[in-house]
């Protein structure tokens, strides 16, 4: 279920809602956590048992961490276990979607048995990663690791562990909210108008954000150019679907995080913020503070960290470069295992050792417009890895940017959309939008932040979204896939 279906907004949400607020202060994380299953259940049926399984096993380990802590027992042992299942769930569902269909087409064709061309089409729809798996094993894992340092305390009703963890704002991409961010928000609530009329702003941005930019920009970007075998495009015509990716996605992404935020703040949850304007940033170590804030606070607390201390300790083969190449290596690894993530990540981790070195010190005594072009220049070289169906589509397209391999020919209409007016529009709020001038707005303009210009503001945005949520295609989001 997506946020900007019709089901949710018309259907889910406001009978959610309704049913969360006459339930009383005592009723309502029945409610939620009710909903929140339903949710998971309509999101993938299928692997609605695995979300379950998760859950259980995670509670009971944490209930063990927590009695062993308060025993002086070693947590060692359980903490592995606990941390080996978690990421062997998620790289375990990874490695099925990426390779399972493969797998069962190679099987096909050494298999001529009727019985397995009649079983093939079941195999191949079971084939799917459980509704917001990488985000929910990150939030185990540190879960565990909390309990097991002391940072936090086991939770002691399955319940509330379920709400935690199962909370449908966030249970499909994030953000990855820690256990002792929100245990306050669990359990028995009151209902706090003012955030929830905050948290329906904010949703209705990110709808916005979703629906109104991301969902029309994707007509670029969806339409037929990455299913090619190799890309063969203009320089111009692959300049302008890269800068069309790199607003998708990012308009995308911070969409849904504000939608996530936004209804968090609705029903009570406190949902950390995940964006910052990233595209404004004058380094790639400054783009990760400001890109998916969540996932890289993650990596920097429980794998960059620990390796420093490590580093420090005396451990020879490491250095802040290696640590820094291990953290990217396997935030590649956490959004797929295929070698075109590999390469995402990879590169991510060379350009801020680059910034850690001789060259770094020279881009912070360049011009300001160089370390911006620095960083906008990587980040958009990597997103083409990052689209691209393989590794060679990547480097032709990269060949496509320089105009060393281009078509001779138009471009067909089934592989790239024409842009219209309404794209270059789009195209131009995108870039407006994505640095941050809403702030130098309400600097400038006070009567911008007057309570009622911004309902009639988010109201217009509402119209706007709902109008162009019904003259589309269905969208899904790009990090649910994640």
């Amino acid at each position: 279920m997506n946020f900007t279906s019709p089901l949710f907004l018309f259907a889910f949400l406001p009978l959610t809602l309704a049913a969360y607020l006459m339930a009383g202060d005592k009723g309502r994380p029945w409610v939620f956590t009710t909903a929140s299953l339903l949710f998971c259940l309509w999101a993938g049926p299928l692997m609605f048992p695995v979300i379950l399984i998760s859950t259980l096993v995670n509670f009971s380990l944490g209930r063990i961490l927590q009695t062993r802590r308060e025993t002086k027992t070693p947590t060692t042992k359980i903490l592995i276990a606990g941390v080996f299942f978690n990421i062997a769930l998620m790289l375990g569902f990874k490695f099925l979607v990426a390779y399972g269909p493969g797998w069962i087409t190679s099987l096909r064709e050494n298999v001529s048995a009727v019985s397995f061309s009649k079983l093939e089409p079941y195999l191949l729809k079971s084939i799917a990663l459980p509704v917001g798996i990488s985000f929910y094993s990150f939030s185990a894992i540190a879960y565990l690791l909390d309990i097991s340092a002391g940072r936090a305390s086991a939770e002691e009703s399955l319940w509330r562990f379920a709400e935690f963890m199962t909370a449908f704002p966030k249970v499909v991409a994030g953000p990855i909210t820690r256990y002792r961010q929100v245990s306050g928000n669990l359990g028995a609530r009151s209902f706090d108008l003012t955030l929830a009329g905050e948290g329906v702003r904010r949703f209705i941005l990110g709808l916005a954000k979703k629906a109104v930019i991301a969902d029309r920009l994707s007509l670029m970007v969806d339409h037929g150019v990455f299913d090619q075998v190799l890309p063969n495009l203009s320089a111009s015509n692959a300049w302008l679907v890269l800068i069309c990716y790199t607003l998708q996605i990012y308009f995308d992404f911070s969409g849904y995080s504000d939608m996530a935020i936004g209804l968090g703040m609705i029903f009570g949850i406190r949902v950390p913020e995940n964006f910052n304007y990233p595209y404004s940033a004058k380094s790639i170590a400054e783009f990760w503070r400001r890109w998916h804030m969540s996932l890289s606070g993650w990596f920097r607390e429980i794998v960059f960290f620990p390796l420093e201390r490590k580093r420090a300790a005396g451990l020879k083969w490491l250095n802040t470069y290696t640590n820094t190449l291990i953290v990217f290596f396997l935030t590649g690894l956490w959004h797929g295992v295929t070698v075109n993530f590999l390469i995402w990540g990879l590169l991510h981790g060379l350009a801020i050792c680059a910034e850690n070195s001789g060259f770094g010190k020279w881009l912070k005594k360049s011009p300001e417009i160089l370390q911006r072009i620095w960083t906008l220049l990587i980040v958009m070289v990597a997103w083409v890895f990052f689209r691209s169906n393989s590794p060679a589509f990547a480097l032709g397209f990269l060949q496509n940017l320089v105009g060393i391999r281009t078509s001779t020919s138009p471009t067909p209409y089934s592989v790239l959309y024409p842009p219209t007016a309404s794209i270059w529009l789009t195209l131009a709020m995108g870039l407006f939008f994505s640095f941050p001038v809403v702030g130098f707005l309400q600097k400038h303009l006070p009567w911008t932040t007057d309570e009622r210009i911004k309902t009639v503001l988010s109201l217009t945005l509402l119209a706007v979204s709902l109008i162009a949520i019904a003259g589309s295609t269905f969208q899904p989001y790009i990090y649910g896939n994640f």
